[in-house]
């Protein structure tokens, strides 16, 4: 299966060897894959200079945004079909030697969203959303209250895969998030891929993201050893849909040389990515009606089947990163929790990353908030109510608002800014950061009756979606027919392709690394990066999540 990668397009697969054999070579160490790529030896033998003569200068082709960082169904329909849910699936369980089936993966799966008396299995290694519980029997992630059940659990009855059923998840969108690499190379950046349901409505929309962080096979020599995948994908701008589809299969199915595939479980584990998803179905049951429309994080895990002990693989609900619980900004959050005083605290140390130098929205970033996993909440709620609108929930929160004020003053006159962005205004920009905020709270946070783009602050606009009727609404980036948002097409991708070409063109005219060497600096670094209260490790494109 998916060997056509191999031999099809011989030509492509020797480019991208080539490639990857000469930046993994200057680098140094070996390869944990394939023979196919230099050994360390030979990388040793490699000098500064013979490598330098290789890879330098670069030639960074003009990236295609919708080539090589966001490839949809709308541009590149004939690259979908190669992506089906139940080969990934698939693939997925196979990495863990598992002999379950992609349909019983993803019942059980979408099972997690009922509770124990709406659930459709009775197996006893089975989550449901109400396995944690508080005094009243409410749902719990995280010690914070969790939706339960969702309407979404229907979906634990039903077939995805079948394109003329009305539960068919289909491939729309290979998302490029090489932007999300860290400074230190300790990976090598997020690969995703979006599925859609087929949708009866607008209350019947689902979509499921997964988020695949590829392993640095090289971290010895930090960042630079992920040069191949930033080639690779530069060099979807210059092929054709065949060629790129062909292209993008070996890369999620089989890997690069020397890195591993995109589709494997441990990609998608706890300490690497996530699988997220985006979920609208209100009416789904009459019982649940009106639900509000969530997003929500899982990761995969293995274990073993309760009837036989065979391997099993598992999807379990995790918290949503970058999403603390609303209430922590409320003066109304439980005062017997300590983590409200403890949030209030942490929140002052997250303003420098909130407030960035410059005017690009890209910068804006919650990474830098203290124990942010004490605070995260299991959802991130877009609409009604309980929505996840930082901003208003500060409101009334007198004491908290003035310590924001005093803690920003200092920032903004560092940044020229002074007085320019208020305690509001910071809790809007951490919005912007939350999986809600970032589709659609800070798009309309005006509160007017049109989308439009949220003023946050001093230099700082956070874009807005187009109200056009051919383009994704404030929903989704990427909607049902491939058609990507305003927010994506002006600001995200072309930052995300500047960090691109700006990487190719630094890396591939560095001096060749020496293995020993780089592997001491790696090993201090990761020693020290160990420390309680260490500084997060910045990405490439300055954002960690979206």
């Amino acid at each position: 299966m998916h060997l056509r990668f191999v031999f099809k397009f011989p030509f492509i697969a020797a480019v991208m060897g080539a490639a990857a054999s000469v930046s993994l070579g200057a680098c140094g160490g070996t390869d944990p894959v394939g023979d196919d790529v230099v050994s360390a030896g030979e990388a040793e033998e490699l000098t500064a200079e013979s490598a330098e003569a290789l890879t330098c200068p670069a030639s960074v082709p003009t990236i295609d945004m919708r080539k090589s960082l966001f490839v949809t169904k709308e541009t590149d329909p004939n690259v979908m079909l190669e992506f089906t849910l139940s080969s990934v699936l698939q693939q997925l369980i196979t990495s863990v030697g598992s002999d379950q089936t992609p349909l019983s993966l993803y019942q059980r799966w979408w099972d997690t969203q009922n509770d124990d008396s709406h659930s459709f299995f009775g197996d006893p290694d089975t989550l449901h959303c109400d396995d944690v519980t508080d005094s009243n029997g409410n749902a719990l992630l995280n010690g914070f209250p969790y939706a339960c059940p969702r309407n979404e659990g229907v979906l634990a009855g039903t077939n995805p895969f079948n394109p003329a059923g009305d539960h068919f998840m289909e491939p729309v969108a290979l998302v490029n998030r090489f932007d999300l690499t860290p400074d230190d190379g300790s990976h090598c950046g997020e690969y995703r891929i979006v599925y859609a349901k087929k949708s009866s409505g607008t209350f019947d929309r689902n979509f499921i993201i997964f988020e695949a962080q590829l392993p640095n096979p090289n971290p010895e020599c930090g960042v630079a050893a992920c040069l191949p995948v930033a080639e690779f994908w530069a060099s979807l701008s210059t092929m054709t849909e065949t060629q790129r589809s062909v292209a993008l299969e070996g890369f999620y199915y089989n890997g690069l040389p020397g890195f591993a595939p995109v589709f494997q479980a441990s990609n998608f584990m706890d300490g690497t990515g996530q699988i997220r998803t985006n979920q609208f179905m209100s009416n789904a049951r009459s019982a649940f009606a009106g639900q509000p429309w969530t997003l929500r994080e899982f990761k995969l895990d293995v274990g073993t089947d309760f009837l036989d002990n065979s391997v099993r693989l598992f999807v379990k609900p995790v918290t949503v990163k970058e999403n603390p619980f609303v209430e922590l900004f409320s003066s109304s959050f439980n005062p017997s929790d300590p983590r409200g005083a403890a949030f209030e605290s942490d929140f002052l140390a997250a303003l420098d990353g909130l407030v960035p130098l410059g005017s690009d929205e890209n910068n804006i970033s919650l990474a830098t908030l203290p124990n942010p996993e004490d605070y995260n909440s299991g959802e991130s709620i877009a609409n009604g109510s309980s929505s996840n609108d930082y901003r208003a929930r500060l409101a009334g929160n007198t004491a908290f608002i003035a310590d924001i004020d005093t803690a920003l003053a200092p920032i903004l006159v560092n940044r020229s800014i002074p007085g320019m962005v208020t305690a509001e205004e910071a809790a809007a920009r951490a919005t912007t950061q939350s999986c809600a905020g970032c589709h659609q709270l800070s798009s309309n946070e005006s509160r007017s009756a049109a989308l439009i783009a949220d003023d946050v602050g001093g230099l700082h606009v956070w874009p807005g979606h187009s109200t056009a009727s051919n383009k994704p609404n404030a929903f989704v980036h990427v909607n049902e027919l491939g058609q990507i948002s305003d927010p994506l097409q002006f600001t995200f991708l072309p930052h995300r392709a500047q960090v691109l070409t700006n990487f190719i063109e630094e890396k591939s005219c560095e001096e060749a690394c020496s293995s020993t060497a780089a592997r001491a600096v790696s090993t201090s670094a990761s020693a020290d990066a160990s420390l309680d209260g260490a500084e997060p490790v910045r990405t490439l494109g300055g954002s960690s999540t979206h």
